[in-house]
């Protein structure tokens, strides 16, 4: 064996181990969809349109009916304005759950529930234009949060 040959399977056999360390599998889904700071697109069509699908091929899970999910939110939800969950939520691989809050007073708004069964309705930031979710801790019926805490992202961007 000459030694550029010798050199040439070293070297691939050095690549292949390399890759094969730091690999991920392939079926490994992103994160949580919380975690960046920022909402994705898949994560802004749940919270707008009830979808999970896209959000589902983003981080894998399974996509189920949202009446077990109903009973855990309706605390934060306005019944007086008739809401209620999307059909569809998303259970992730970490055991999250999504659903979208509708018919909608506001134009973005989801239930999260975290893999220790703490529910919380969010803002996915689509409307405020910065897209950074946060949790609504005041429903007003203009569709959106008081002026004052969207100033505030606003200004803290």
């Amino acid at each position: 064996m000459t030694k550029d040959k010798t050199v040439s399977i070293r070297t691939a056999a050095i690549q292949i181990a390399f890759a094969l360390t730091f690999a991920a599998p392939g079926s490994a889904f992103a994160a949580s969809p919380l975690s960046s700071g920022n909402a994705s697109d898949a994560l802004v069509t749940l919270a707008t349109t009830g979808n999970p699908d896209p959000l589902q091929m983003e981080v894998g899970g399974n996509v189920i009916p949202s009446a077990d999910l109903q009973t855990k939110a309706a605390a934060l939800l306005d019944t007086n304005q008739e809401e209620h969950l999307a059909p569809k939520a998303l259970v992730t691989p970490d055991g999250e759950t999504f659903a979208m809050v509708a018919p909608t007073i506001t134009k973005d708004n989801f239930i999260f529930v975290d893999a220790n069964g703490k529910v919380s309705r969010m803002d996915v930031g689509f409307t405020e234009g910065h897209r950074k979710p946060f949790v609504v801790t005041k429903i007003v019926a203009d569709g959106g949060t008081p002026w004052y805490v969207e100033l505030w992202y606003w200004i803290s961007g």
